[in-house]
C-alpha cells in the first residue's frame, strides 16, 4: 500500500462497544454478577444495559454497592475484569464492521478511543482479529474522551474540521463536542438513542456500512476529494 495524502485524508475515530462490537449483554451480565458477588443483591440486567459505556464504572459500583471504600471498589473492578472471558461468547462484532473498516482505511486514518484500559482494549482487538485496521487505538479511563481524540488528531496532524468521531452514547457525543470534532451517532448501538439525539450529533447512521457514503459526502463538504488518495 502506498502512502496516504495527509492533506486529503480524514481522521475517523471510533468508539468500540456499541459501535464496532455488540457487548451490552455481556457487560450487563458482568456488572450484575459483580454487584451480586459483593452485595448479595441481584438487580435486573436492564439497569446495567442502560449504563453500558455511558457512565463511570467506579461511580456505578459506588451506587450499586452503596459503598465508596476505595479498596472495595478496586476489588469490584478487578473482579469485573477477571470474569470478562466468562461472558466473551456474548460479544460479537456488528455485521459489516471488518468490510467497512477495510474500505475506509484505504483513504483515511482510523483511530479508536474506548473507555477501558489500553491492555483490555488491545486484548479485544486481538480477540476479534482487527488490530491491524487501526492506526491509533487508545484506551482511556479519563472523565472525557476529548483528550484522546485531540491526541490522535495531533499525531496525524489532522484538523478537527476533518475529523469524525463515531459513538453510541451521550458520553461519546459530548466528548466529540469538547474536542470540537464532527460527531456521528451510531443509532443502531445506542441504549437510549432519543437521549443522545438531544445532544444534536452532526450525523446519524443506522448501520455501520452507511459510514462509507457518509465519509464521501463529508469529504466533499470540507473540500477533500476522495479521488487520487493512495495508500
Amino acid at each position: 500500500m502506498g502512502l496516504r495524502n495527509q492533506e486529503k485524508c480524514c481522521l475517523i475515530i471510533f468508539d468500540f462497544d456499541g459501535v464496532l462490537a455488540d457487548s451490552k449483554e455481556a457487560s450487563a451480565m458482568q456488572m450484575q454478577e459483580t454487584v451480586e458477588h459483593f452485595s448479595g443483591k441481584k438487580l435486573s440486567d436492564k439497569i446495567f444495559k442502560e449504563r453500558v459505556g455511558n457512565t463511570d464504572q467506579k461511580q456505578d459500583f459506588i451506587e450499586f454497592l452503596e459503598n465508596d471504600n476505595p479498596e472495595l471498589l478496586d476489588l469490584a473492578l478487578q473482579y469485573y475484569v477477571n470474569i470478562t472471558d466468562k461472558y466473551s461468547y456474548l460479544r460479537s462484532l456488528y455485521s459489516g464492521v471488518r468490510e467497512t473498516l477495510e474500505e475506509l482505511r484505504k483513504t483515511n486514518y482510523i483511530g479508536l478511543v474506548s473507555r477501558k484500559s489500553q491492555e483490555r482494549l488491545e486484548k479485544w482487538l486481538q480477540h476479534f482479529k482487527i488490530s491491524h485496521l487501526f492506526d491509533k487505538p487508545i484506551g482511556t479511563l479519563d472523565s472525557t474522551k476529548s483528550k484522546a481524540i485531540i491526541q490522535i488528531m495531533n499525531d496525524f496532524s489532522i484538523p478537527n474540521s476533518h475529523t469524525l468521531m463515531i459513538g453510541d452514547t451521550e458520553f461519546d457525543i459530548q466528548s466529540a463536542k469538547q474536542a470540537r470534532v464532527n460527531s456521528v451517532l451510531a443509532y443502531y448501538g445506542a441504549s437510549s438513542p432519543e437521549k443522545v439525539m438531544k445532544l444534536e450529533p452532526d450525523y446519524k447512521i443506522d448501520d455501520i456500512s452507511e459510514l462509507i457514503s457518509l465519509v464521501d459526502t463529508f469529504k466533499k463538504s470540507v473540500n477533500l476529494s476522495a479521488t487520487d488518495l493512495n495508500r
